[in-house]
């Protein structure tokens, strides 16, 4: 009787064991995991940021296009409409390059990497388990708790 209470107190700190090692296995991924989700988050804000400027570019780009041809209706010359298009066009070739800027450094936000420490320590931990699976088999073995076939 005594053997069955031990076997079942070894099941037990077993159970306790592997939930114990999941645990920390799963903290262990959230360590490394949320460094990459904050510098994702940068880089998402980044790209929306470029956004915006490619969008505000491209209003005063029509903007100075719209005068441009009201221009071409109006004069044939040089006038205060044609200073007006080329200060729109001016402006909205600095968003654009300003965009550029942005989803380049965006861009190299968004490197992910496996969770190597983690992926190193599960695979330690399963070994372990198998470890301690085969010795115990073994050490029933020797003490003839096992069934006979």
């Amino acid at each position: 009787m005594a053997d069955h209470v031990n076997i079942a107190e070894l099941v037990e700190n077993i159970q306790a064991d592997v939930t114990t090692i999941v645990r920390g296995e799963i903290e262990l991924a959230k360590a490394e995991l949320i460094p990459q989700a904050k510098s994702a988050g940068i880089g998402a804000g980044l790209f929306g940021g470029a956004a915006y400027l490619a969008l505000t570019g491209s209003i005063l780009l029509i903007l100075g296009v719209g005068f441009g041809v009201a221009l071409i209706y109006q004069t044939l010359g040089l006038g205060l409409l044609a200073a007006l298009l080329l200060g729109f066009a001016s402006v909205a070739v600095v968003f654009f390059i300003l965009a550029v800027i942005l989803v380049l450094v965006g861009k190299g936000k968004f490197k992910f990497s496996k969770p190597e420490k983690t992926i190193e320590s599960v695979e330690q931990s399963v070994a372990a388990v198998k470890s301690a699976v085969t010795t115990g088999n073994d050490q029933i073995a020797a003490a003839g708790l096992l069934p006979k076939k």
